[in-house]
């Protein structure tokens, strides 16, 4: 079955239901929402010398998986904010936003952090997600050292 609108419903009831039940906690309980693909698939060969380099990495292969078509990210200190173009997900939010449900988990994000945090040593916030015409904005704090 291909019915993404039927599936993007199914994933922002259990949002939904998650966000009633636990409220802002939820989103410290979702951060690995979507890595396990990516570290059965990929183990160690998405972690690279550095938190750019490996960054790269991971844009560039939710890109060849369809996941999102590019990616542009600027950090500051240790605030990392990445726009994912297109993403598979977008739809999915926006509904979320529509229905007044805080997005508390951007897998794409996840996927970024889990990995890094493999570079940095510790485990980065994602702080919020927001939508901009045709892309998610995520906002990381990444809590390791990012000066390499």
């Amino acid at each position: 079955m291909k019915n993404n609108d039927y599936l993007n419903n199914i994933i922002m009831d259990l949002t939904d239901v998650l966000w009633e039940e636990h409220g802002t906690g939820a989103q410290y309980r979702t951060t690995l929402v979507g890595t396990k693909y990516f570290k059965n698939k990929y183990g160690t060969k998405l972690i690279k010398e550095n938190w750019q380099d490996t960054l790269h990495a991971v844009v560039d292969v939710l890109k060849d998986s369809g996941i999102i078509n590019d990616a542009t990210y600027d950090k500051q200190d240790f605030v990392l904010t990445i726009k994912f173009n297109s993403c598979v997900h977008l739809e999915t939010e926006k509904q979320l936003v529509e229905n007044g449900i805080n997005i508390i988990s951007c897998p794409c994000s996840n996927v970024v952090m889990y990995f890094i945090d493999k570079v940095v040593g510790k485990h980065s916030e994602l702080v919020k997600v927001t939508i901009e015409n045709n892309e998610c904005v995520a906002t990381i704090c990444i809590m390791g050292s990012t000066s390499a």
